[in-house]
């Protein structure tokens, strides 16, 4: 390596590395030894000022930035920094201005072409000077990055197939709780007022109601749950559940709300954020015990852009835009790697008590909403979660939900045709619809549904219509009515939520909904308002 004077641009006669690399007045660089060492190192040496402005430079850095040694010389190595990560470089450059020995930390350093090469630095500082190998670890960032978004996605598989159980067990358990609702409903109908046996009957309709709650629970796990969108405030559903959160959170534990103002509203079933809440602010107090705490929930809002989500749970093919959040963090326990990778889990619980669908119904929730979740946590550390749900901006279309013990005196007229693959199913909307002065019709599939309205279609006056039925689905045998009667009437069931059933009827919309499981007085009320549309 050839050493002479040059000057650095701005006047100034410093010495320079063979490549116009500077070196400090001190000799640093004029020991022969040192001179191999510049030539034959892979790795990017440098040489800067104590306010990190470059003096020298090893001949690397043409391989690895594409720079002359000659072009960084007095110049601050920030400038080459990406933005992001100027913050941490500056703390590096200032903890050895204050005397650290040996800092290390990795940075984003721009090339000549633009774009941006990762490095791994080791510095210390030696009296005015810093001295700095950077390792360029490009390709093995490049490789974490692939190999967490093949982990991401393999989770997401799993979740997904999780998911899919769930929500096809919960599917067929809730045409099973029809015949149980529906029964128990038609007999209590039947029964006088003061006859005792009622209280027996009363007592499998409350059985089967907790029973719906379950499914529900997976159902929300399989992002199915049954939601009622409209525009939300998130600060003051927060707000409203002050006092119960504050129970939640119990005597040890201290609740701190920091909810920022003037945040957007998101597009979200209120009762399914508030439980969203509820079940982190819950897992928040059981990670604290009985010692005393802290959980801090936040709020805010932030830009997400494309792979800013690399370690986020349902991020997968997220759109980049706006997002409002929701953040729980506690001084807990915490939990190790293990530990947080199931904590979604259906059924998955630490507790000897749990049934471990609380943070499982918050995942299906948050799917539901399109949203996506972020979680930090280590053995002793605290976890923190955040729910981040996208900023609302399009109003929703649903049917009002139907307003409990409406429906049972309505007495109407005319035929309908059931149509459903469970047979518990339809003998049930058979005999509560004829109890109330209706014909009744039945198909199994969505063929013989088509046949029958084919024939006598001028005669049905409505049609209660499953949406998952085998071969012809209820979409299906939907678009077939209508080619047959443009004008008929129909009425979705699933035992999916309102949103999922309906939301691929996008040109033409069915009359009404009802979701499984539903007792009598339910489906008279959609019945009615749907024949009153």
């Amino acid at each position: 390596m050839r050493v002479g004077p040059v000057e650095n641009g701005e006047g100034a006669r410093v010495t320079a590395a063979e490549g116009g690399g500077s070196m400090s007045s001190k000799g640093v660089a004029e020991s022969p030894r040192i001179e191999r060492l510049f030539e034959l190192s892979m790795d990017l040496l440098c040489v800067a000022d104590s306010c990190g402005r470059m003096q020298l430079l090893s001949p690397a850095v043409k391989e690895i930035l594409g720079y002359d040694a000659g072009e960084l010389v007095g110049t601050s190595l920030i400038d080459l920094v990406h933005a992001d990560d100027r913050p941490k470089t500056q703390k590096a450059v200032a903890e050895l201005a204050a005397g650290q020995a040996i800092v290390d930390f990795e940075s984003r350093c721009r090339t000549c072409d633009g774009s941006y090469r990762w490095l791994a630095w080791r510095a210390r500082s030696a009296g005015d000077e810093i001295y700095a190998v950077g390792r360029d670890i490009t390709a093995r960032k490049r490789a974490e990055a692939e190999q967490q978004s093949a982990l991401q996605r393999q989770h997401a598989q799993k979740l997904e197939s999780l998911g899919r159980l769930a929500g096809g067990i919960a599917h067929d358990f809730n045409n099973l709780l029809v015949g149980i609702l529906g029964n128990a409903g038609l007999a209590l109908m039947k029964l006088p007022a003061d006859d005792p046996s009622r209280r027996f009957i009363l007592g499998i309709e409350t059985a089967a109601q907790r029973a719906t709650e379950l499914t529900n629970q997976m159902l929300a796990y399989a992002g199915r749950g049954q939601f009622f969108v409209e525009p939300v405030a998130l600060r003051e559903v927060i707000e409203d559940m002050q006092p119960s959160l504050n129970a939640l959170a119990g005597n040890r534990a201290a609740l701190r709300l920091q909810l920022a103002e003037g945040l957007p509203a998101i597009e979200a079933d209120p009762a399914q954020v508030q439980q969203v809440v509820s079940n982190l602010i819950a897992n928040a107090a059981d990670a604290i015990g009985n010692r005393p705490g802290t959980i801090t929930l936040r709020t805010g809002v932030r830009q997400v852009a494309a792979g800013d989500l690399v370690d986020a749970v349902l991020a997968e093919d997220l759109p980049a835009g706006l997002y409002v959040y929701l953040e729980v963090s506690d001084d807990g326990c915490g939990m190790d790697a293990a530990i947080l990778g199931k904590i979604f889990d259906p059924f998955f619980t630490t507790k000897v008590t749990g049934r471990g669908l609380g943070m499982a119904a918050v995942l299906g929730i948050v799917r539901g909403h399109g949203g996506f979740i972020e979680t930090e946590s280590e053995a002793g550390g605290g976890t923190t979660i955040r729910v981040s749900f996208p900023a609302y901006d399009q109003e929703a279309l649903d049917w009002p939900p139907l307003p409990a013990g409406e429906g049972a005196d309505f007495e109407g007229s005319g035929t309908v045709l059931v149509v459903d693959d469970e047979s518990t199913v339809r003998d049930v909307a058979r005999a509560c619809l004829e109890e109330h002065g209706f014909t009744v019709l039945t198909a199994a599939d969505g063929h013989q549904a088509v046949e029958i309205y084919r024939r006598k279609g001028g005669e049905i006056a409505l049609v209660l219509l499953d949406m998952t039925m085998p071969e012809l689905d209820g979409e299906g045998t939907f678009a077939a009515l209508r080619e047959i009667r443009p004008e008929v009437k129909v009425i979705l069931s699933s035992g999916y939520d309102e949103k999922q059933a309906t939301g691929r009827f996008a040109e033409v919309r069915p009359q009404g909904f009802v979701q499984k499981p539903y007792r009598p007085a339910d489906l008279l009320l959609a019945v009615r308002r749907a024949l009153e549309a």
